[in-house]
């Protein structure tokens, strides 16, 4: 639990993600199921029991109890009913079984909840409503209990007189797949401040850090550092936090390849090459030019190395 006597703990433990559900309620909705495994992987490394329930499968409202009871272990008495679970999740509060006074609390997690909200929405605010209530008496037990639920439903009733409001989200959902193909042209542009001989010893080093990460998807290519226009160079400056440095200009660094591989998933792997090898630069710009349109055309005249009369 937390303990407000410590000053300086408890200062750590309000930055941590149970906090920040707990301090306003105990019954939260998510609209992605990656929103609500994302918490619950979270609690889970905070040492929390988390029983995942994937709702989806439910034909009715049997289902839901049966689920409930296997999942948390309910007694064969369960009465499968909305008093009886009532009367459960106040043993599941007092540590009876479902959960565990060795762990940090207990998270019920429900994915799918709209399938039981389309059957019975009387039930689906109802379940809510009874395990807020539980988790008011399990805080008098020191017992930290959440229920999270993945439902785009908004106006479910107030649950222990409290709205159920959307969660907290620490964290992003990765980006879609970008595939490319041989056909495509994929394009990163490095912006990087240096004098001249700089930004040469630049491309040379590059050529030496880059080459296992982009032979191993395809032919690539190089090009000589190009100063950058005035007025992309002014825009740079004018938007940077700091001035650029004394005596250097902006330059672009343009590298094409062609092969097979997720252009976001290279892009992340540049960004960690060059700064695990201390390469510093200013921006990355990521282009993708599918194969048979104008642009991919026109951009593989930059590229000797990799344009290929057979396919234009």
């Amino acid at each position: 639990m937390f303990d407000p006597t410590d000053r300086d703990l408890f200062n750590e433990q309000r930055q941590r993600f149970d906090w920040s559900l707990l301090k306003n309620g105990n019954v939260y909705r998510y609209d992605h199921a990656f929103q609500l495994d994302s918490a619950c992987t979270r609690l889970a490394d905070l040492g929390y029991l988390v029983h995942r329930i994937d709702a989806d499968p439910w034909t009715s409202v049997e289902d839901m109890h049966t689920a409930f009871a296997e999942t948390m272990s309910f007694p064969s008495y369960y009465g499968r009913n909305l008093d009886a679970l009532n009367d459960v999740l106040s043993d599941v509060a007092g540590f009876d079984y479902g959960s565990d006074p060795a762990s940090s609390g207990t998270v019920l997690a429900i994915a799918g909840y709209d399938t039981l909200a389309e059957m019975d929405r009387r039930t689906a605010g109802a379940v809510l409503d009874i395990f807020a209530v539980q988790a008011r008496l399990a805080a008098l037990y020191a017992h930290p209990m959440l229920c999270l639920v993945e439902s785009t439903v908004t106006d479910y009733p107030a649950v222990g007189g409290r709205p159920v409001s959307f969660g907290s989200v620490w964290d992003v959902e990765p980006d879609p797949p970008a595939p490319f193909q041989d056909g495509d042209l994929v394009e990163n542009v490095l912006q990087i401040y240096a004098d001249e001989a700089g930004a040469d010893k630049y491309v040379a080093e590059l050529h030496q850090v880059l080459a296992d990460t982009l032979t191993v998807l395809g032919r690539w290519q190089i090009l000589d550092p190009a100063l950058a226009s005035e007025h992309t160079a002014a825009f740079h400056a004018e938007h940077r936090q700091e001035p650029p440095p004394p005596g250097t200009r902006l330059w672009e660094i343009f590298i094409g390849l062609r092969g097979t591989g997720d252009h976001t998933i290279l892009g992340d792997q540049l960004v960690h090459v060059l700064s695990d090898a201390g390469l510093h630069f200013d921006q990355l710009i990521s282009r993708f030019y599918p194969a048979g349109t104008e642009d991919r055309a026109h951009a593989l005249r930059n590229y000797p190395d990799l344009d290929n009369p057979d396919d234009r």
